[in-house]
């Protein structure tokens, strides 16, 4: 009985912490998806947006494959790069960032094979 219950508080935590994890990259892709929208409709400059990813890519690395965090990042590259009013590079570079982020969910989605 003795261990039973430090194993259980060490469960609990592990488990609140993926859930925090889980919660932390959510909002990290949905909040990197409206500030390329906003980017788009010139809310932000090219500089805010690439602060802004730079800060989000320190948070999300504990918690995603760096390779995933990387892309993003070329692509935001891409995107202040050659960004013209209703561009077919913007829509490209946009689609390409939005499956990657699509990865990262799936990756992030609690299932049986995770734990192992």
């Amino acid at each position: 009985m003795k261990r039973l219950i430090p194993a259980a508080i060490i469960l609990v935590f592990i488990v609140s912490i993926c859930i925090g994890a889980h919660i932390c990259v959510d909002n990290a892709c949905q909040n990197t998806i409206d500030d390329i929208e906003n980017y788009y409709n010139k809310k932000i400059t090219a500089t805010q947006l690439e602060n802004i990813w730079k800060e989000r890519k320190e948070q999300m690395a504990l918690f995603v494959n760096h390779g995933f965090l990387d892309k993003i990042s070329v692509y935001i590259g891409q995107l202040t790069i050659a960004t013209n009013d209703n561009s077919p590079e913007f829509e490209t570079v946009y689609k390409n960032i939005e499956s990657v982020i699509s990865l990262i969910k799936a990756e992030q989605k609690f299932a049986l094979h995770s734990f192992y």
